[in-house]
This record gives C-alpha cells, sequence and structure tokens, in this order.
C-alpha cells in the first residue's frame, strides 16, 4: 500500500510539473511553432525560385501561367517532386508569397515580425511587399 501512495504522488508531481512547465512556457512554443512555419515558407519558397531559375536556363524562358499553372508546370516538366502546400502567387522568381486563407492576421504578423519586417500583413500587390514571407489575400 505504501508503494500505491508513493506512486500515485510522483505520477501527481510529474503532472504538475508538466502543466507548470506548458502554464509558463506557452509563448516560447508559439514562438517556436510559429518560427518553424516561417521556416518551411521561406524553403518552400527557395525551392520554387530554384525550379523556377532551372527551368528558365534550360527553355529561356519562365514557365507560361502564373500560380498553380506555372507550379503544375515546373512539376510535369522534372523541375520539381511536388509542388509545396498552400495556395502560393508566383510573378517571377524573385517576386512570390504564400498568401493567408486558414491562418489568421494574427500569426501572418508574428512571422512577418520572426521575419525582420513591420508586424502588419499587407495584401502583397505591391512590388514593395514582395519581401515579406507572409501575406493576407486582398479582402
Amino acid at each position: 500500500m505504501y508503494h500505491l501512495i508513493v506512486g500515485a504522488i510522483a505520477v501527481a508531481i510529474g503532472v504538475a510539473v508538466t502543466v507548470g512547465g506548458i502554464w509558463y512556457g506557452g509563448p516560447i512554443y508559439t514562438t517556436a511553432k510559429t518560427r518553424a512555419d516561417l521556416i518551411a515558407i521561406e524553403g518552400q519558397a527557395q525551392q520554387i525560385a530554384a525550379a523556377m531559375t532551372f527551368y528558365e536556363q534550360d527553355h529561356v524562358r519562365l514557365p507560361l501561367g502564373e500560380d498553380a499553372t506555372a507550379l503544375d508546370a515546373l512539376q510535369s516538366a522534372g523541375y520539381m517532386t511536388e509542388v509545396p502546400p498552400g495556395s502560393w502567387s508566383i510573378k517571377s522568381t524573385s517576386t512570390m508569397w504564400r498568401p493567408i486563407s486558414q491562418q489568421s492576421v494574427e500569426s501572418c504578423a508574428a512571422m512577418n515580425k520572426l521575419a525582420g519586417f513591420d508586424v502588419a500583413c499587407p495584401p502583397c500587390d505591391s512590388d514593395a511587399e514582395k519581401d515579406y514571407p507572409v501575406c493576407q489575400q486582398a479582402l
């Protein structure tokens, strides 16, 4: 009986420490997830830009079409094994972004802040906003 009581107390202390860590470490975990999402988006953009560059070197032009049409052309030509998830807007190798649709404007602002830009989420409809990692769709 003594071992059962000691075991129950150990489990209770373990749960309390875990809950305390989550309670006090919550913002750290949120920032880490936002940073991971940002890194994933930047990596996907680099993959698309590299595939477009190789396509342009081989065909002396960029793939015809914009957005999903260009991504499908890159995949069917063998320059990408799979299209990165999400809806990408592509105008050239240096102007591409992933508009937010399922994300909140707050998470968009947090990602842009981590990247060193204004906290705002621009609609990405001008050349000045092409470097923002995440933009919102025009409402």
